[in-house]
């Protein structure tokens, strides 16, 4: 027992899938995964993670891998790095990340492919980016899959809740801090459900002598505590005109001075929602299906919360095969 005690809160292994640095724009960089078959599929993969928490949620462990699974699947995976900003940083925004890095990381993959088109694959927050992504710039994407993503950002959900601005101060708050700690950031997560924040504990030590029960554990509660800064204007206008404002999905959010309509969004779409997510609700992402223009869209509830739909159960067992299949069936 005292063994295990002291492995928690260890930096463990983690993002096993053989990589490289695909390209980089300042501190953040893009990971291009190394094929495992003789072929790849046409249309290449840009998988968006959040701002929030880094990146190797999605290349967690052996077996518990998305992108280990993709390659597998053949196709061509990049992965998007947001690396951790400092205080120089501060004043990096929304448009920033979303119209200059992710514009760029899709320009070179698309040269370096020879597509004219990626499919785009955003993990909560990062779905949101990757959404605004593909109303701004349609004619990149060719199929956009949304994983546990908020879009209705006026729902009882606790976070909705606490971020009202007759609650939350949100000018005050980058103005005295600058970037977001992790501090913050962390703690409002962790209130969300602060009994299941103990009984995880208690789960550990039930199944101490479970090592592979153990590993997935540990590797994921590092993660899950490995969180970054936000940057201070980005934080500020993701607060505003999301969550107090409910902007976008009103079509009245913009980007560098240009509206953004959520019509625009003309690609096949896939909207992946965990029935148990207590961070983003089931009916914050379900009312994205009526707001945007594909002709192609499809909604799938599975079971679960926030972060089984990536590495839990579900992941394993329907969501990696689903997202694969019908990417699959979207090659052209």
């Amino acid at each position: 027992m005292l063994e295990l005690t002291n492995r928690i809160g260890r930096p463990p292994k983690f993002a096993f899938t053989p990589s490289e640095v695909f390209c980089e724009f300042d501190k953040v960089k893009v990971l291009r995964y190394l094929p495992t078959t003789e072929t790849t599929h046409p249309i290449p993969v840009l998988l968006v993670p959040s701002l929030i928490n880094k990146y190797y949620i999605l290349d967690l462990l052996p077996k518990k891998s998305y992108v280990e699974f993709l390659v597998n699947q053949g196709f061509s995976v990049y992965l998007i790095d947001w690396g951790v900003v400092d205080d120089a940083d501060r004043f990096w925004t929304l448009e920033k990340y979303i119209c200059e890095f992710l514009s760029k990381g899709v320009k070179k993959i698309s040269k370096a492919e020879n597509q004219e088109k990626v499919s785009l694959i955003g993990y909560c927050m990062g779905g949101t980016m990757s959404l605004i992504y593909s109303a701004i710039f349609p004619q990149t994407v060719q199929n956009l899959i949304l994983l546990a993503t908020p879009v209705d950002f006026h729902n009882n959900s606790l976070l909705s809740i606490w971020a009202k601005p007759e609650y939350f101060k949100v000018d005050k708050m980058v103005d005295t801090y600058g970037n977001i700690p992790v501090s913050v950031l962390q703690s409002a997560f962790q209130m969300l459900k602060p009994v299941q924040t103990f009984n995880r504990y208690v789960n550990l030590f039930e199944n101490a002598e479970n090592e592979e029960f153990v590993e997935s554990f540990l590797t994921f509660d590092y993660w899950a505590n490995d969180a970054i800064p936000v940057a201070g204007e980005t934080f500020r206008k993701f607060v505003k005109d999301c969550f107090q404002q409910n902007l976008l999905i009103k079509n009245e959010m913009r980007m560098n001075g240009e509206l953004i309509d959520l019509q625009q969004v003309d690609c096949s779409v896939l909207n992946v929602i965990a029935q148990h997510d207590s961070i983003v609700p089931p009916e914050s992402a379900e009312a994205l299906m009526d707001k945007i223009g594909s002709k192609d869209a499809q909604m799938v509830k599975v079971k679960g919360g926030h972060h089984g739909i990536t590495i839990g159960t579900s992941a394993l067992k329907f969501v990696w095969q689903k997202t694969g299949d019908w990417m699959l069936e979207r090659q052209n």
